[in-house]
Parts: structure tokens; C-alpha cells; sequence
């Protein structure tokens, strides 16, 4: 089998709430590329790469580096991985993002080919169904109590609250959301490198009587020393997500044992396949890993069928950020009372609108 084409399409997704923000900025518009690989066989496989503008990738870049290497892939064996993405590193290093869509659109139509779920390539299922963690973007307190109701009463009980950098708002989020969502919900503090590691540390003692969870990346992504101060002051679990973009930021904390926990997004380290050898890692230097993603259902879907097969993933994840946006071109994907079931169907698992190639 060989690689005849790859079609590339950008999508424009509009957020539900255009005023969603978190600590970094904020966009009313989804933006994300749909890749279409094409073989001799007629077997076809989705992937999909999406800029992340607060981690300096922008949607141009992602987009020549994807043309790129659609041009580079061409009469290639979408078997051979090793193969295809050293040619890619030794064309041009480093676009993870872009690298992720096209390796999702290979393991895409490898599982087809071999008439499997995606899931089965990638080392079996060990889970029927996975938790869902939905995100609160960043309001007034009584606001973000408001909205973490919403999604409790749609069945959901993990949610991520954005912090801002003020702490005494910040605690004031997260003990109305307490107060409003009672002791059953899991909480997650996302502070997306708002704080120094001193405030950080003393906001997070300040909010101890809410019962968080994990603090998420607290720090500057550069600042390891500080990331590991307050992996040694909090009693809740301190994860690295900025700090973790690519396999050799990840090897270093978790050699250095600079946080409990790490955020692996299957789409900003480089896809399934580099996702693998993360979560090896996580698993040999006994950090936790989660995952998640946002834009549209074939990201969550990619990653849903990565949690499903990774056994050190024992936490919720961020899989239904979907729900929050319109006019997703791709189908297939939905959640039921804060929980995705791992499909049975061939590959990915999902489908894309004919209308969006035409």
C-alpha cells in the first residue's frame, strides 16, 4: 500500500461562549486542520493538528509545515513510521503539532487496513469507558459556580477550574464552585503559569478546605525550579503541562522528579506514537499521566482511543471540550453522563462531512 495524496483542510469552529478565556488569552474561534491520507487501496485515514498561539505555534506555521509533509509522504507505506518520521525530522524538526496530524492520519489507515479499532494498535484496550473532565473558563467567581452546576447536572464530575494569577479571587472561584457543586465533584486547579512559585504555593494553602485535586502548571514553563518548590509544599498533586511539550522536556521531569503528574496531549507532543514513549516514561519514573484536548471530535476521538489503551492513566481527562464549540465538520463522537465509551469500530472511529473536501 501507498501514500497517493494528502488532502489538507483548515476549519474555523465558533465557540458556544465567544467570551471564553483562560489566564494566557483567549479566542471566540476554534481554529484546526483536517488531513486526509489517501493510499493506492482506497483506504483513507483522518488526522488532525491543531495551533496552540500560548505556546508560540501559529496556524501558518502548522499549515506549511503540514504541506510539507504531505509533499514528503507521498508513495511511502503508512507502515512504516520509523521511516516516515525521520524523513519528516530531518525535513523539518520540531512542528509537533503539525507532526501529530499526520501521524494520526497514518494509525488511522493502518486500523482500517487490518479491519481494527484504533485502540488495538496501540498495545489493546485496558478500558470499556473513560471519565470526562470538562474545563471552566475564566469568570467572576459566582459566575464559574454557576456554570460548574451546568455541567454537574449533565452528569460530569470532574472539572478543571481556570485560575487567573489574583489569588484572592482565584480561592474565591474554587470555594463557590465547592460550595455550589458539593464534596462529590473533583476539582482541578489550573493556574497556566499565572503565579510564582512563592504565591502559588501560599494561594494553594489558602484553598486547601476546597479539596483540590491536582495543581496544574502553576509556574512559567521555564521555571522548573519553581514548578518543583511547589511540588514539594502542596498536599494536592502538582502537574507539569506547558512545562511537557515535547518527549525530551518530559524525560527531564520525570528524571528530575520535578512534578507528580504530567498532562500529555497526544496533539502537542507529536502524536500517538511519541505519546507512547511518554507515557513509558511517566509509568518507569512513577509519575501520573492524563491527557487531553480541544477543537474538534477527531482530536478527542484520537486521544479517547489512546487513554483507552494506556494503563497509567487512572484520572479523568479533558476528552469533551468539543461540546462547547459549533459547526464541528466530524461526527461520530459523543459523551453520555460525563463518560466516552471506547468504540468498536474501525479505526479512529469517527467521521468527516464529504462537503468539507469539496
Amino acid at each position: 500500500m501507498k501514500i497517493t495524496s494528502v488532502d489538507l483542510k483548515l476549519i474555523d469552529m465558533p465557540k458556544e461562549d465567544k467570551d471564553w478565556r483562560f489566564a494566557l488569552g483567549g479566542d471566540p474561534i476554534a481554529q484546526g486542520f483536517l488531513i486526509r491520507i489517501n493510499t493506492d487501496e482506497g483506504c483513507t485515514g483522518l488526522g488532525y493538528a491543531s495551533p496552540a498561539a500560548h505556546h508560540g505555534t501559529s496556524a501558518g506555521a502548522v499549515q506549511a509545515a503540514l504541506k510539507l509533509y504531505g509533499e514528503q509522504i507521498i508513495g511511502l507505506d503508512p507502515f512504516d513510521l520509523s521511516k516516515i518520521f525521520g524523513l519528516l525530522d530531518n525535513t523539518l524538526h520540531g512542528n509537533n503539532e503539525a507532526q501529530s496530524g499526520i501521524d494520526l492520519a497514518l494509525y488511522d489507515v493502518q486500523a482500517k487496513k487490518l479491519g481494527l479499532p484504533l485502540y488495538a494498535l496501540l498495545g489493546g484496550k485496558v478500558r470499556e469507558e473513560i471519565p470526562v473532565m470538562r474545563i471552566l473558563a475564566l469568570k467572576e467567581p459566582a459566575q464559574m459556580a454557576e456554570n460548574a452546576l451546568k455541567l454537574t447536572a449533565a452528569g460530569y464530575s470532574y472539572i478543571k477550574v481556570k485560575f487567573g494569577g489574583d489569588s484572592t479571587k482565584d480561592v474565591a472561584r474554587i470555594r463557590q464552585i465547592r460550595e455550589a457543586v458539593g464534596e462529590g465533584v473533583h476539582l482541578i486547579a489550573d493556574m497556566n503559569q499565572s503565579y510564582t512559585a512563592k504565591a502559588a504555593i501560599a494561594t494553594l494553602k489558602r484553598a486547601e478546605p476546597y479539596g483540590i485535586d491536582i495543581c496544574e502548571q502553576p509556574v512559567r514553563a521555564d521555571d522548573w525550579e519553581g514548578l518543583a518548590a511547589v511540588t514539594r509544599a502542596a498536599t494536592c498533586l502538582v502537574e507539569a503541562h506547558e512545562s511537557a511539550l515535547s518527549l525530551e522536556s518530559i524525560f527531564a521531569l520525570v528524571k528530575g522528579k520535578v512534578v507528580d503528574s504530567i498532562n500529555l496531549k497526544v496533539g502537542q507532543v507529536g502524536g500517538l506514537r511519541k505519546s507512547r514513549i511518554a507515557a513509558a516514561i511517566c509509568k518507569l519514573g512513577n509519575v501520573s499521566v492524563r491527557t487531553g484536548t480541544t477543537g474538534s471530535r477527531l482530536s478527542s476521538a484520537a486521544s479517547m482511543h489512546f487513554v483507552a489503551a494506556t494503563e497509567n492513566i487512572a484520572y479523568a481527562c479533558e476528552l469533551g471540550e468539543f461540546d462547547r464549540i459549533l459547526n464541528d465538520p466530524v461526527s461520530g463522537l459523543e459523551i453520555e453522563k460525563g463518560m466516552l465509551k471506547v468504540p468498536s469500530s474501525l479505526g479512529v472511529g469517527v467521521s468527516v462531512s464529504e462537503s468539507v473536501w469539496s
